[in-house]
């Protein structure tokens, strides 16, 4: 019925009025009650903290006996215990997790401070690098490309002027070794071959038989007997060297050396025509032409051992392929022009280039030597203030004496071989290599002498 009364809705009736207002009193008591239950409860809890506190700080009475001691003892580390671990989990959840995020922000600080720059600083020092690089590079390439283009062009047109001027000087001393070698070696080598195989048989035929044999040794102690005289004329004018002494030395040996095993091998009868066209007529008309028609060099100095043996060196290779070559170049020749026209021309071309070569290769190592990087040949008409009796010797006894007995050596040496093939090419090589350096070093002298102006 109450609650009939109190769902009912009408709110003016007195029972519902008075009900109400209990009510009300009732709530507001009850909420100040349980206030003051909470108060007293929060009141009491502090004063037994308190209390326990005070008493774990207060001092021990003795009289009290350590049992309570102990026990204080304990309950002081218990709660010193248990205020660690309060302390240690104080922090209410919000507290936690803001340190959290504090220790995380750390160590992306610390993560931060070894990669410092954001990623916008880094970028721009990728690109500083970047432009560092690039600087290094246009430092070492600092010039803009129609500089570069127009440094290279420069480059190219000096390298081809260098090249051109090159050329051009060996060309042209080439040219003039050329033309003298025509005039001093061509000619005498065409005459030579005539001699060798028309004169001489028909005059042979003749004479006495044992008229050729004696000319034949006539011709192997001529070139010694210029080189004895000649060291008798050093000697007589204190011109006299060691190395001129035993360059002639050397020139008697290999001259008497070679004609002693011709004549011992029996070979001197068959040799005799070339001995005597090489002896009386092509050495003779070779230096007489060299005296008058001088090749001489811009090379400054005296006579060198390392350039002369390289020389020697490559003679001897030289005349190799210059026996052989002629050999070649006669058979060929021979069905058009016939043997002996063959002889006098294919022998003059190839001995002219041989001799040529020879030219450019002693010049060229000497001036290497000297360290003249540009060698300039100079072709010239002896004058006549060094046409004198004095310069006439010298190339007798000197230049004249040194080819006779290279030569005749060498003539020697092949009949003796007597192999009728590239052995004898090797023969005469190796032999005019021997001679080679006793030929250069025959002109020493006290007084210098420059050697292109009257050798080879």
């Amino acid at each position: 019925m109450m609650v009939e009364n109190v769902g009912r809705k009408d709110h003016s009736h007195p029972i519902y009025t008075y009900i109400n207002s209990n009510s009300q009193s009732d709530n507001t008591s009850n909420q100040i009650t349980q206030e003051s239950r909470l108060a007293n409860d929060i009141i009491s809890i502090t004063q037994i903290h308190t209390d326990i506190v005070s008493s774990s700080l207060a001092p021990l009475n003795p009289t009290q006996g350590p049992g309570l001691a102990n026990d204080m003892r304990s309950i002081t580390h218990e709660s010193s215990t248990s205020n660690e671990e309060t302390t240690s989990a104080s922090k209410p959840l919000h507290t936690v997790i803001q340190m959290t995020e504090d220790n995380e922000s750390s160590t992306s600080n610390e993560k931060a401070t070894s990669a410092s720059k954001p990623l916008h600083t880094v970028i721009q020092m990728t690109e500083d690098n970047e432009s560092s690089t690039s600087n290094e590079k246009a430092t070492s390439a600092s010039k803009p490309l129609h500089t570069v283009i127009q440094m290279t062009e420069d480059n190219d047109r000096d390298e081809q002027e260098c090249w051109s001027a090159y050329i051009h000087r060996h060309g042209k001393n080439t040219g003039l070794a050329l033309k003298r070698n025509i005039v001093s070696v061509g000619l005498p080598t065409a005459v030579r071959e005539y001699v060798r195989r028309s004169v001489l048989p028909v005059l042979f035929d003749k004479l006495p038989q044992a008229a050729p044999v004696s000319l034949g040794a006539i011709a192997l102690a001529t070139p010694i007997a210029l080189q004895l005289i000649g060291l008798a004329r050093d000697i007589h004018a204190g011109t006299i060297t060691q190395k001129s002494l035993s360059s002639r030395l050397t020139n008697i040996a290999l001259a008497l050396g070679t004609g002693t095993a011709l004549v011992a091998t029996g070979g001197l009868s068959v040799a005799v025509n070339s001995l005597i066209a090489a002896v009386f007529s092509y050495v003779p008309l070779r230096d007489l032409s060299q005296y008058f028609l001088q090749l001489q060099d811009n090379n400054q100095g005296g006579f060198r051992f390392e350039p002369t043996s390289k020389s020697a060196a490559a003679y001897m290779v030289n005349q190799m392929t210059v026996d052989q070559g002629m050999n070649m170049l006669v058979h060929t020749l021979t069905p058009i022009i016939g043997e002996l026209a063959a002889n006098m021309l294919g022998r003059a071309l190839i001995n002219i280039a041989g001799e040529t070569v020879d030219e450019l290769t002693n010049r060229g190592f000497h001036a290497t030597s000297y360290n003249n990087p540009e060698l300039n040949f100079d072709l010239r008409f002896r004058p006549g203030n060094e046409r004198t009796l004095k310069t006439a010797y010298n190339q007798l006894f000197d230049t004249l004496a040194g080819r006779a007995t290279l030569f005749s050596s060498s003539t020697a040496g092949c009949f003796a071989a007597q192999k009728g093939d590239f052995r004898d090419s090797m023969v005469v090589g190796t032999i005019l290599a021997i001679g080679y350096i006793p030929f250069i070093y025959t002109h020493d002298k006290k007084e210098l002498i420059k050697l292109p102006a009257t050798m080879v």
